[in-house]
């Protein structure tokens, strides 16, 4: 990519009132939601760059914190941003480049795109470019399940707000970086940024060059950071490595060639555990499917591809002077599966908010975590 762009390069005054919001529909309030675990951790970035006054905004009228992620679609939303100064949007951790209006341009869209075209303070996006939607607005005007109040829409006022809608990568240039898939969010801590790459396996991570990719993704040179945190693998140990001849061998190769390539990195590095497998049976979305399937593998020949990486990840980390992030016996159960209670509900791959390494609600250690990180 090109370089960053940081928010706090963007002129906002620390003592602005930001609300966070999604674009068409209101982040989730499930405290186990990956996607709000996305949007609390760049809250927390704000405020340790001192943002004090900063809100997830809700539904105020559908403030139910058990609500999946689908049901989460109240009838009423906020009637303006009048009591804020900014609005930062998050176009959520499944946006692929296109506004998916799940329910069509209802009356809750036209009553959230109301409040964007009225609202006269400052307008930023997360991670990527500010799509028109005054634009897709206008094409869906004559649908079915386009709501009769989208005339009180002003489609050269939306996407006017769209064009001023300032796109941001990370809040603050710091010294550390997080770099992985989906699941590097679990390892945040205050001070790092992130760069969270969905599907992103090990292998091409380590095909490509691990400091290529880096920097490919990040547009940051990894030998000029302090400190680069890596954690990738889960995706190649769910669907890639049981297909391959030898998979041990091929497992091994894989955590051979992290620590090679980490070492040559030029930086304090910090390599983590893959997670423990979660039993057979749970759900995922077919977003994480690969081939029709959501795992190849039994979980016994998955577990022992976990155990075989993690013991070559401490091998070698322990004579190139990396630190391990090592995940806390009690994710497992009696069965030594990843037990569901810490990861996200009702369905999905990542571990839960709640099983961070970072508790972002109250800016501390997480408590599952004590006595078992530096």
């Amino acid at each position: 990519m090109s370089d960053p762009v940081f928010f706090d390069s963007l002129g906002l005054p620390k003592d602005a009132r930001i609300g966070i919001d999604g674009l068409e529909r209101v982040i989730p309030r499930a405290k186990n939601s990956h996607n709000l675990g996305w949007v609390s951790l760049y809250r927390n970035q704000l405020i340790q760059a001192g943002w004090s006054n900063v809100r997830i905004l809700t539904n105020v009228e559908n403030d139910d914190p058990e609500l999946d992620e689908d049901e989460d679609k109240g009838p009423k939303v906020p009637e303006s941003y009048k009591d804020l100064d900014a609005i930062i949007f998050s176009l959520g951790v499944a946006y692929s480049g296109a506004i998916n209006y799940f329910f069509g341009v209802d009356d809750n869209v036209v009553r959230r795109f109301r409040r964007i075209q009225d609202f006269e303070g400052r307008l930023f996006v997360m991670n990527f470019d500010m799509p028109m939607i005054g634009e897709s607005v206008a094409s869906r005007f004559h649908n079915k399940s386009t709501s009769k109040n989208v005339q009180e829409l002003d489609i050269a006022k939306l996407d006017s707000a769209c064009l001023r809608t300032q796109r941001f990568d990370h809040v603050a240039r710091t010294n550390s970086l997080c770099f992985g898939d989906s699941h590097i969010t679990s390892v945040y801590r205050p001070g790092n940024m992130v760069s969270r790459n969905d599907g992103l396996t090990l292998y091409s991570i380590l095909r490509d060059g691990l400091a290529n990719k880096i920097q490919e993704r990040t547009g940051l040179i990894p030998s000029a950071l302090d400190e680069v945190t890596v954690y990738a693998g889960n995706i190649d140990v769910r669907h890639h490595l049981c297909r391959q001849e030898d998979p041990e061998g091929a497992v091994k190769q894989l955590a051979q060639d992290l620590c090679s390539q980490a070492a040559a990195l030029g930086t304090r590095v910090r390599l983590v555990h893959l997670l423990p497998v979660e039993n057979e049976s749970r759900r995922l979305p077919k977003t994480g499917y690969y081939k029709g399937t959501p795992f190849y593998g039994s979980w016994k020949e998955r577990s022992n591809l976990v155990d075989t990486f993690n013991a070559e990840l401490d091998r070698m980390s322990l004579s190139a002077g990396f630190e391990v992030f090592r995940w806390p016996k009690s994710f497992l159960n009696n069965n030594q599966e990843l037990d569901f209670e810490f990861m996200e509900r009702p369905k999905s791959v990542h571990l839960s908010p709640q099983s961070y390494y970072w508790n972002l609600t109250n800016n501390v250690k997480n408590d599952i975590h004590q006595g078992e990180q530096k």
